[in-house]
């Protein structure tokens, strides 16, 4: 018992001062592959991109250009029910990474609304966000930040 709670006070110090505690909390230094919410999981090589959905500057909200997109999605969707879709929300580097996760999820979740208004169950929706972490253009300026705000769309 005593060990605990020096273990406990430990990490309390330790999160308060911003220290690590040996190797049991050090990031691994590769990524694991995703595990959907479901029990099934999945490899990323698995996974075909379907669309990008692009955002404005802040936004989350679908652009009316892209509702005839997620209306074929979801007809070809309907097709074959056992496919699974993961919707992947990106920013551009402004912001803070908390701001910018939270900003990814409402992507991908606006997304994912209009796939369940179209008939595709929720069951069937992942979603995830990488806020800034993985951009697809690099560069500070217009043309690079608009590449990134976006939501990808794909199918395993």
């Amino acid at each position: 018992m005593e060990k605990i709670a020096v273990v406990f006070w430990s990490l309390i110090l330790c999160g308060i001062s911003g220290c690590t505690v040996g190797t049991f909390f050090e990031r691994a230094d590769t990524e694991r592959p995703v595990v959907s919410t479901s029990s099934q999981s999945y490899e990323e090589d698995e996974i075909k991109s379907l669309d990008t959905i692009y955002f404005d500057y802040d936004k989350s909200n679908i652009n009316p250009s892209d509702i005839a997109k997620f209306k074929i999605l979801s007809e070809d969707l309907k097709k074959d029910s056992s496919l699974k879709v993961r919707i992947e929300g990106h920013c551009d580097e402004r912001g803070t990474r908390e701001y910018n996760l939270s900003l990814g999820e409402r992507r991908a979740n606006s997304v994912r609304e209009i796939l369940i208004i179209n008939g595709i169950s929720n069951n069937r929706i992942i979603t995830v966000s990488y806020g800034e972490e993985r951009p697809v253009s690099a560069g500070s300026n217009e043309v690079s930040w608009s590449k990134n705000r976006r939501a990808l769309i794909k199918i395993f």
